[in-house]
């Protein structure tokens, strides 16, 4: 008797002890940056900013907390000792905005059940002239990338999916760089009207054709992939306007009872 109660006691202490050990989450990686640099991670899901620090070392292991699974973004930033003319007038009238800064951002998913460890990873080996000069460069298609990855299911799903949007994002600006080129040569040659329908093809983000092509493949991948626990997170920042609304109905329609209920509830606290 006295004996299974010592079992009792070690199996209770053993769930204590297992119920308490530190399931935090970490981002670890190397940042090219000699000076200082500052981190931000932001919840997409309900925009709130969840962690602000500033870092000394390239290398890094960061200590996240513990944070409910969904989609979160990261941005690093650091003091930047150039600016452009415009930037210099911006800074003249409006001093209160503060000098402008470098930025690198990206989007991942994280799940405390998948995974606690996430990496950063860059498209390339740079060093900080390097990022310096693309991000002060008039290229928007050769940008430097940044992915946080962990051996998560859904971590993949979601970089799959940033990946999905990248390519569209590519094809969209070479596009558009190439209409610029045909506008700037109509506007050499008056051709006035031809010039100011491509100026309002330009005035969008995205062109219409490839916005169509994007949104249809986005939808067959949010198909394929309904059953991921990523899906519904995607859903709900993209579906944030009526017309994109419209667009993801067919996704929304698709999701059981109770992924629509927490929806229209996150809705309703975002409001």
């Amino acid at each position: 008797m006295l004996r299974n109660w010592r079992v009792a006691i070690y199996v209770i202490i053993f769930f204590f002890l297992a119920c308490s050990i530190d399931r935090s989450e970490t981002i670890k990686g190397r940042f090219p940056i000699s000076s200082h640099f500052y981190i931000d991670l932001y919840n997409l899901n309900s925009g709130k900013k969840v962690l602000s620090d500033t870092l000394h070392e390239q290398n890094f292991d960061i200590n996240i907390g513990q944070l409910p699974k969904g989609i979160y973004q990261m941005v690093f930033s650091w003091d930047r000792d150039v600016m452009k003319k415009q930037e210099i007038e911006r800074f003249a009238r409006q001093p209160e905005l503060g000098a402008p800064k470098y930025y690198m951002a990206t989007t991942f998913w994280l799940d405390p059940l998948e995974a606690n460890t996430y990496t950063l990873l860059l498209d390339s080996a740079y060093n900080q002239a390097d990022l310096e000069e693309m991000l002060l460069g008039e290229n928007e298609i050769d940008l430097p990338k940044i992915n946080i990855v962990s051996d998560g299911t859904n971590n993949k799903i979601y970089t799959k999916y940033l990946k999905l949007i990248e390519r569209y994002r590519v094809k969209n600006q070479f596009q558009k760089d190439s209409l610029q080129q045909m506008m700037a040569y109509y506007n050499d040659l008056k051709l006035d009207k031809e010039a100011d329908r491509l100026n309002v093809l330009l005035a969008n983000d995205w062109l219409t054709k490839i916005k169509a092509e994007l949104l249809e493949e986005e939808i067959t991948f949010m198909k394929k992939n309904l059953n991921s626990d990523v899906i519904p997170h995607i859903y709900q920042i993209q579906a944030n306007s009526k017309e994109n609304f419209d667009h993801y109905n067919e996704i929304y329609k698709l999701f059981p009872m109770n992924i629509k209920r927490e929806l229209r509830q996150n809705a309703k606290n975002v409001d």
